[in-house]
């Protein structure tokens, strides 16, 4: 599988049909042949909406181990990655269709200017202004996380 690797934040809205303009800097990040051409939408455990390429998502999903029997936390982690992920077709004018009831589990107002973000190896949709704020949070923030970040990744 090719590296996948998304960065930057990028304002989107949506039409009147619920459909998302993907912005072509990050259409061409992916790979349709090993990355795949489409996306499953899913519910982050930040309560926004992620989105993985498919082909990329099922290689993922396709690493887990799998137990006849699994335990709670599996079974959950199943219904939140699985059960409540949508596979989302990327149309001819690079636009995607976000599904109604992604809107009503995580809160987000179809009506309000969106950002787009590019975290590694997934987007996710913010509602703009939720966006800019965090993103301050983050900032003032900056120092404790790169230690937190640094100190994670001793103990791996």
């Amino acid at each position: 599988m090719d590296a996948l690797l998304f960065t930057g934040q990028f304002e989107v809205s949506l039409d009147k049909k619920s459909r998302m303009v993907l912005p072509s800097g990050l259409r061409s990040r992916i790979k349709p042949e090993s990355h795949g051409k489409d996306f499953y939408l899913l519910i982050g455990h930040n309560k926004r909406p992620w989105l993985y390429p498919d082909l990329y998502y099922e290689h993922l999903q396709n690493q887990e181990k799998l137990d006849p029997i699994p335990g709670i936390e599996q079974t959950d982690y199943d219904l939140m990655a699985l059960a409540m992920a949508d596979r989302v077709e990327l149309d001819g004018q690079g636009r995607i269709l976000i599904p109604a009831r992604t809107f009503e589990w995580t809160g987000i107002q179809k009506e309000q200017p969106l950002a787009l973000l590019g975290v590694r190896d997934h987007l996710e949709i913010w509602d703009r202004q939720d966006w800019e704020s965090y993103r301050k949070t983050l900032l003032d923030r900056g120092v404790e996380i790169m230690q937190r970040a640094r100190q994670a990744r001793q103990v791996q």
